[in-house]
């Protein structure tokens, strides 16, 4: 069931309702940064669908979104043998599963091109929003932020302030941007999407997989992040990884 609750009838995450979200997003420095970009006036709507919370930022007179975000409060079982020596096996955190910052009025320049799955170039907020859904969290209790970048560009943007969960995917993914470094990231983001980057010796496309990123807060799993352990997985997966991209 989709319940989409406009104004002050519905809580965003069971917390805030929309003057509360209006507030949260001048305090980031969000609403400021839109009335700059030509949206002095926007709509707030809050979501809930698929045991997923939403929330839509609109411009008064459009349907096209200049924010879409869907979060979830969640935990995530840990298996591997290395998090459970760190005392880690099941995590506490809020997980952005979409996040989608747009400007309908822009274009795209030879300077900033258009990424893989983008309609409209985005608004240069994404690190405002990050910054809040960190500052949520830590509220909150959680043991970290987790995202799922959907894309490879998606990852390169996240990596500032977050590192794959495991070890492995990590380490893939650092090679990733070692090996496409000569290449824009729109254009490397691209050729992954369209199948044209390939493992050394494959004959199968690379299949990029939309897994956890965490941002830490929790002591725990700050421990795990930096241990040893991790870096030397990371550093072998790094290592043992190349990749080619391939003409059509």
């Amino acid at each position: 069931m989709n319940a989409e609750i406009l104004g002050g009838a519905g809580f965003f995450l069971g917390r805030y309702d929309e003057a509360a979200i209006r507030r949260e997003l001048g305090e980031a420095g969000i609403l400021s940064a839109l009335a700059e970009r030509g949206y002095p006036e926007v709509k707030i709507r809050i979501l809930f669908d698929g045991g997923q919370h939403g929330l839509r930022v609109v411009p008064p007179r459009g349907r096209i979104s200049l924010m879409d975000l869907r979060l979830t409060e969640t935990t995530v079982s840990l298996a591997d043998p290395a998090p459970l020596r760190q005392g880690l096996d099941v995590l506490s955190v809020l997980t952005v599963h979409w996040l989608a910052l747009q400007n309908p009025r822009a274009r795209f320049t030879a300077a900033k091109p258009q990424l893989p799955g983008q309609v409209y170039p985005g608004l240069g907020l994404g690190r405002c929003v990050f910054e809040r859904l960190h500052l949520w969290a830590r509220t909150w209790g959680k043991d970290g932020l987790v995202n799922l970048p959907e894309y490879f560009h998606n990852a390169v943007f996240y990596s500032a302030m977050f590192r794959f969960l495991s070890p492995r995917h990590q380490g893939v993914f650092e090679a990733l941007q070692r090996d496409l470094r000569h290449l824009h990231v729109a254009v490397a983001s691209s050729a992954i999407a369209e199948g044209r980057v390939f493992e050394s010796g494959s004959q199968e496309p690379l299949a990029w997989e939309p897994v956890e990123m965490v941002a830490s807060l929790g002591e725990p799993l700050k421990r795990y992040l930096a241990s040893p352990e991790y870096h030397q997985e990371v550093q072998a997966a790094r290592e043992g990884a190349g990749f080619v991209v391939r003409e059509r």
